[in-house]
């Protein structure tokens, strides 16, 4: 059966959309798993945190910039915010608020980073990555032999 061919661009779009999901597509599900859980974790922590409050483009833009790197469903949150705004130390503590923010954002950055490493993976396989630190084949620059 003939292999399946990566389309890289495809995968990096996939992995914007759905964090992690990139390295699926790309036949890497053990770190897709372990990419989305993260990342999706850490930005739903930030929502619970900051009680829905986390998203806001108007208030925080450069903050936004960073948690749209998360994926499409951050346009989604914004839309839904309420219209007012929030009411910062009336209904939640501006702690709880900035914590949620800060989250989401790191969420959003982590995302861009796992991309990254994505496509690293896909332009150069044979060089070590970050997870093959400990192989020892890896760091001596050659294949043990059994």
């Amino acid at each position: 059966m003939a292999e399946r061919k990566v389309n890289i661009w495809f995968a990096l779009l996939l992995g914007w959309l759905v964090p992690g999901l990139g390295h699926f597509y790309a036949r890497r599900q053990l770190h897709g798993l372990f990419y989305f859980a993260t990342i999706v974790g850490l930005y739903a922590a930030g929502m619970v945190i900051s009680d829905g409050t986390a998203i806001n483009a108007t208030d925080h833009f450069w903050y936004f910039l960073c948690q749209l790197l998360a994926g499409p469903i951050t346009f989604g949150i914004d839309a839904l915010r309420h219209p007012e705004g929030i009411y910062l130390g009336e209904s939640i503590s501006i702690m709880a608020h900035q914590s949620g923010v800060v989250y989401a954002a790191v969420a959003g950055v982590l995302n861009l980073i796992v991309i990254c490493e994505l496509y690293r993976r896909h332009a150069h396989p044979e060089e070590p990555g970050p997870s093959d630190t400990m192989r020892v084949d890896a760091i001596n620059g050659k294949q043990e032999t059994a």
